[in-house]
This record gives structure tokens, sequence and C-alpha cells, in this order.
């Protein structure tokens, strides 16, 4: 926590030298200390306003720094004009990502970016384990996996309620699909399925 003025004043005046010249308080000698311990109480206060802004969750001031060392974001998330919450978040995703493609790690990068996703793996159908009712699946499929998430916003055509010439349907795709396809493995293939909850 930084000091007042008060504090700071009362400190140097008790690192001067024991002595009847110096001893007077109230006198030219504490004002000339006083206009030197205001600066150093507003020094104090702007390092303990920057201990926030060592993490882009929190950054304001330091924000467009954060943002200047990262570079363009190659989703071209910053292109738009995105809030300050979005700017933050998106900063601190790329600050810290260690990298990794466990789906752990995949399901943090969403969650780091507001999105919360479950991730699907496939495996070939094999004679001997498959049971009846399971589908069957090709081989190759082991190579892709299905990234169900909830769309940002949707429109679903109604009868009674949606007029002729009124598309039956749209989703706002979600910017974690440029991220996740971004650092998927090269041999594999990723696919997003917007999970419409059933009004």
């Amino acid at each position: 926590m930084s000091r007042s003025v008060a504090q700071i004043l009362s400190s140097l005046i008790g690192k001067l030298p024991i002595g009847f010249a110096l001893g007077k308080r109230g006198g030219v000698l504490d004002a000339l200390l006083e206009g030197i311990a205001a600066p150093i109480a507003d020094a104090e206060a702007s390092a303990e306003a920057l201990m926030d802004e060592v993490d882009p969750r929190a950054a304001v001031a330091l924000l467009p720094d954060f943002e200047r060392v990262l570079g363009p974001d190659p989703c071209g998330r910053d292109v738009g004009p995105p809030s300050l919450g979005e700017r933050q978040r998106i900063a601190h995703q790329r600050w810290t990502a260690t990298g990794g493609q466990s789906l752990p790690y995949l399901i943090s990068v969403a969650a780091r970016l507001g999105v919360t996703i479950q991730i699907d793996e496939f495996w070939p159908s094999k004679a001997g384990v498959l049971r009846a009712g399971q589908p069957l699946i090709a081989d190759g499929e082991q190579f892709v996996w299905r990234v169900k998430l909830a769309p940002i916003g949707e429109f679903l055509f109604r009868a009674g309620a949606g007029r002729a010439g009124d598309p039956l349907g749209w989703i706002v795709i979600s910017a974690i699909e440029c991220e996740l396809r971004r650092i998927a493995h090269s041999h594999t293939r990723v696919v997003f399925s917007y999970v419409l909850e059933e009004a």
C-alpha cells in the first residue's frame, strides 16, 4: 500500500540529523521536505497501480504495449473494434499460451477466451469390440475431432411468428474456430458443431 504525503514527510523528518538547527518543526525545512514528499507519494501510488498492469486481464494503461509486443492477432480478432474486456481476454490468452495439443489444453484455451466447449473424438469401429446400436466409424475418422459449443446468437424460423422471405435460421460463428484450427495437429481436421438449445 502506498504511503500518504504526511507519512513520507514524517519519514523524511525522522531521517534528519539530531540537533538544534534541524529540530524545529513547521519552518522552511518542513515546507521543503513536503515538496519532496509529494512527488515520492505520487511515484509510490503509480508503482502500486502498475502492479495491476502486469497482468493482461487487468491491464488498461499497458494493454497497448502487450498488443504491440504480441503483434497482430493471427485470427484477425483485433481488426474490428473489440471491447476492452475482449482485448484483455485475447491478450491474456496469447501472452500465457504455453502450447500443447491435448484435449484439456484445447478446452482451457477456449475457456480463457470465455467459450465453453466439449470435444468428441472418433475411433474406427473394430470387429469384436463393436456392440449393437453403436455407430459405424470408418478408418481415417480418428483424425477428425468435433468441437461442440453454443452459438453466440441464433435465429430459428417459427411457424406463425416468421414471415415469407425470413431466413430459416442463422448463427454467429465463434471466434474460437480460427484459434482452434490454428493450434490443432497438422494431420487432424476439426469440425465445429453449434448446439442450439431447444426452446
